[in-house]
């Protein structure tokens, strides 16, 4: 059987776009990816399509009626919240197998906002009103909790992680910091997942170009392409609980175990993990599922900062459902491109939250920051400002955010930062420059709140040019 790799991958913004069609979102990733590859739909000889909302609605063909109607296989797939990499797997396995050499998969997804359920209603058998997914994945918070003594602030302590992820993410919904306080004070949505530990409904997708390894030696693509050394696919073996209650844990417990013996590999062979944070509680718990820890030790290894960016093993460094948001057709492939990053953009500039891991706990240090300086006489900040790195303080509204946009106006970086993380999320949608702008939230007066301002606007863009404190007060640490 031929190893299979990926010479294409990419995903738009996760974001709301009520105005685009679901085949407008899945046809945007497609030429992304294909983009990547250096290829066009004219070179594919397959396409998987994942979509849950409009299951039946041929999204697939209805994709290549935007993209190119070349009269190739089209095979849509729907599968819950693993239905982006059910349509990457499916890709893999025929090529695997000898059937194609060229394949694309593509997930999408339009979603509304509001509470996910599941479909069927509340099983005769099952808790009332434990069929929504909140209430699941509370339930196995609770039971870890009562095994292990888990606190809620472990818990939380996830969701402050993937958000502070998420100010190096530029195609993550959210990209604002969520200090543990302010998660463990949002509002209760099922305990113990308050809603800053819920993932986001959002519209979005993502697509990969896969290739046997004759085709890629073929068109001289082996440089960049990234091997698929194991994929898996499970579900629940029978147990006496799951009339009550599904046992997630056993599912995935089965998949790793699978994967890691089909790649050759151990859990303590992993060095960066994505994976499917829905609800704070369920990285947790996956991170034993996965082999990270032995039972019981998840809760030390959030306290350690081993899974955060610079850690022993990074979990998440998209961001993760959490703050990236969670568009369920999407999701699996958008997993993949952070662990496989665009080629043609190469590994450089996908890689930039990769290559901050490594050095990240050496990143706050004496010397570590260029020196900033206070304009001469008669000079004004905003002058050449081209190429320049800004950060505002209270950068969300009046005289703040309008510096901030007449920076980006003159061709500068911009980092904003406010005490109010809504009207910080606000102003950054409205600034909306993409890879220009980063929002982080902070309480300047206190000076780690200004080291970690600094630290997260030299990990995005290297270095700080520019400090411009509109917030009124401050804690000396940025300079």
């Amino acid at each position: 059987m031929s190893d299979v790799y990926v010479v294409g991958i990419d995903m738009i913004r996760f974001g709301r776009y009520p105005d685009r069609t679901v085949p407008g979102l899945a046809a945007e990733a497609a030429l992304m990816a294909l983009d990547d590859a250096g290829l066009t739909i004219r070179d594919m000889q397959a396409l998987f399509c994942g979509n849950l909302g409009q299951a039946a609605g041929m999204v697939g063909q209805r994709m290549l009626a935007e993209i190119g109607q070349t009269g190739i296989p089209v095979t849509n797939v729907a599968n819950a919240c693993a239905t982006g990499a059910t349509a990457f797997r499916d890709a893999w396995m025929t090529i695997k197998a000898g059937v194609y050499d060229t394949v694309l998969a593509v997930g999408v997804e339009q979603m509304g906002k509001g509470l996910l359920g599941a479909g069927g209603g509340v099983s005769p058998e099952g808790l009332v009103g434990s069929y929504t997914m909140p209430a699941m994945f509370a339930h196995i918070g609770m039971e870890h909790s009562r095994k292990y003594g888990t606190t809620f602030a472990q818990f939380a302590k996830v969701s402050v992680k993937n958000h502070h992820h998420s100010t190096l993410n530029a195609k993550s919904m959210y990209r604002v910091e969520t200090p543990l306080e302010e998660v463990m004070g949002a509002e209760i949505i099922s305990y113990p997942n308050t809603k800053l530990m819920c993932s986001v409904n959002v519209d979005g997708s993502a697509a990969a170009v896969l290739m046997s390894e004759k085709k890629v030696r073929q068109l001289g693509l082996m440089d960049r392409a990234v091997r698929i050394r194991g994929s898996e696919m499970s579900s629940n073996l029978f147990a006496e609980r799951q009339a009550a209650m599904p046992d997630f844990s056993a599912a995935t417990r089965l998949a790793a175990t699978n994967a890691y013996e089909q790649a050759g590999i151990g859990p303590g062979d992993v060095n960066l993990v994505e994976l499917h944070d829905c609800f704070a509680t369920a990285e947790l718990v996956h991170y034993e599922n996965l082999g990270l820890c032995a039972d019981g030790e998840a809760g030390r290894l959030i306290d350690d900062g081993d899974t955060a960016l610079g850690g022993r093993v990074p979990v998440n460094v998209s961001s993760g459902l959490l703050s990236k948001g969670h568009p369920l057709g999407a999701t699996g492939i958008a997993n993949i491109y952070e662990i496989a990053p665009p080629p043609r953009q190469g590994r450089r500039a996908a890689g930039r939250r990769r290559a901050y891991r490594a050095d990240a706990c050496r990143r706050r240090r004496p010397g570590g920051r260029d020196r900033l300086r206070h304009p001469r006489p008669g000079e004004s900040v905003m002058d050449d400002l081209s190429g320049k790195v800004a950060v505002i303080t209270g950068g969300a509204s009046g005289i703040g955010f309008a510096l901030a946009r007449g920076a980006l106006q003159r061709g500068a970086k911009v980092v904003i930062s406010d005490i109010r993380a809504d009207a910080l999320a606000e102003a950054e949608a409205a600034l909306s420059g993409e890879d220009e702008v980063l929002a982080v939230r902070a309480d300047v007066a206190r000076y780690d709140d200004v080291a970690a301002l600094a630290d997260a606007a030299i990990a995005r863009f290297g270095t700080v040019n520019l400090l411009v404190n509109n917030a009124g007060v401050f804690a000396a640490g940025l300079a």
